[in-house]
């Protein structure tokens, strides 16, 4: 790995941690342009998203990309009508798409990029636009499948704040109830981060039943940092 990785890595990794972006580009001598630029590769879930790309075109090997195209339509269709079980509790994005498109047998390399399947959503007239999402994509409805009538059947967590203290900065309340009784619990950390979530969790399992469901809010920290990214279905 060399400068520029471990550059990027710091870089992205100071902003999940909430570090202001001007301080963060102040420090590194960077734009904010080029922080955005590899918060957005991080997002993708690549494995090496702080590695410089190839300008070389990219080649999808067996798979045309008429059928790269047809299967973009296809998995965002299908997510949007939630209809088969690995899809009921996936989101209808980019990401989601291309994470069902791993699941179905694609390379990494065949896979095409958030933006080129943006466009490819776009060309096929499949944007939801804000006001019609909940009636298109039947996220209301879907989720009302997980009906819990048991306690411990499905816990909701997720950060409150931050809140700031006179002389002492910003704290974040981690927060976990129990759906059918209300039963709540909540630690406070001076950080969002994956560590914090986990030793939230073991500590509350230990002493408690583990939910059959754990219903997650889709940001960065419930996800993953970096190369220990955590694959995960997110309701």
């Amino acid at each position: 790995m060399d400068i520029e990785e471990e550059e990027r890595i710091e870089a992205v990794n100071r902003y999940i941690r909430e570090d202001k972006p001007s301080t963060i580009c102040r420090d590194a001598g960077r734009s904010e342009k080029w922080l955005f630029k590899w918060v957005n590769r991080f997002k993708t879930g690549e494995e090496k998203w702080y590695k410089s790309r190839s300008r070389a075109p990219k080649k999808h090997g067996r798979k045309t990309d008429r059928e790269i195209e047809s299967t973009v339509v296809n998995v965002r269709i299908a997510l949007m009508e939630g209809n088969e079980h690995e899809s009921k509790y996936l989101g209808v994005s980019a990401d989601a798409i291309q994470y069902r498109m791993e699941t179905l047998g694609f390379s990494r390399e065949e896979i095409p990029s958030v933006s080129t399947i943006k466009r490819i959503v776009k060309k096929h007239g499949l944007i939801v636009n804000k006001r019609e999402r909940y009636k298109r994509v039947k996220s209301k409805k879907r989720y009302t499948i997980l009906n819990p009538s048991q306690i411990d059947e499905i816990h909701q967590m997720d950060f409150v704040g931050p809140r700031f203290i006179k002389g002492y900065g910003a704290i974040s309340s981690l927060n976990l109830i129990d759906v059918v009784s209300n039963r709540v619990h909540i630690e406070q950390y001076d950080t969002r981060s994956m560590d914090n979530i986990i030793g939230f969790l073991t500590q509350y399992w230990r002493n408690n039943a583990i939910p059959k469901y754990l219903q997650l809010d889709n940001g960065m920290y419930f996800i993953g940092t970096l190369n220990t990214r955590v694959d995960s279905a997110v309701f």
